[in-house]
């Protein structure tokens, strides 16, 4: 008897072969996590189902009962040659500090819109009872504070929780795979 689960999702890189025990979990022969199993060499996405795993199992083992649990699809991640790419840290660099002066610019004019300098003003009226001198006192940590916060509620979760971001990044994953995957056949 041979128990196989397959895995949601593998990577492996160009030129290597897909074996069972890379792309399931498998109780039975220690032998069989080595089979190899049909996988194209062009990079991409590609669905192995628990057919192509069951056909490959049987063809090995015909006389082994062959039971599969839970899902049904593992996406193969095909990765590109490794080659280093000289332009990598380039162009984060430049998606970042698009990022960066696009955010600053939306809160800016979200601000200007709202009178937000009227508005700290009066705030810090209220709790010190004078006006404030240089509205920088107050802009400063204020942007400093906006900063940190969206810091710490998007990268920094506690061990336990799972942040938006987290969400987003495996939905994206989902669709995509949906999207993207070929068929093997």
């Amino acid at each position: 008897m041979i128990y196989v689960q397959l895995r949601p999702r593998v990577t492996i890189e160009a030129g290597q072969t897909l074996h069972l025990g890379t792309a399931a979990t498998l109780i039975g022969p220690e032998d069989a996590t080595q089979l190899s199993l049909p996988c194209p060499d062009e990079p991409g996405i590609w669905k192995l189902t628990a057919l192509h795993v069951t056909r490959a199992l049987h063809t090995a083992y015909p006389q082994e009962e062959i039971t599969l649990v839970g899902a049904d699809i593992c996406y193969v991640h095909r990765a590109k040659s490794l080659k280093r790419d000289s332009t990598r840290f380039l162009r984060t660099a430049f998606v970042f500090l698009l990022l960066f002066l696009g955010g600053a610019l939306g809160l800016a004019w979200f601000h200007a819109d709202v009178n937000m300098p009227q508005a700290q003003a009066a705030v810090y009226e209220v709790l010190t009872g004078e006006e404030p001198s240089d509205p920088r006192l107050i802009t400063i940590p204020y942007a400093i504070g906006v900063a940190l916060g969206v810091a710490v509620f998007y990268a920094l979760p506690s061990r336990k929780a799972t942040t938006p971001l987290e969400i987003k990044l495996t939905e994206y994953q989902e669709d995509m795979e949906k999207t993207e995957g070929h068929s093997f056949d």
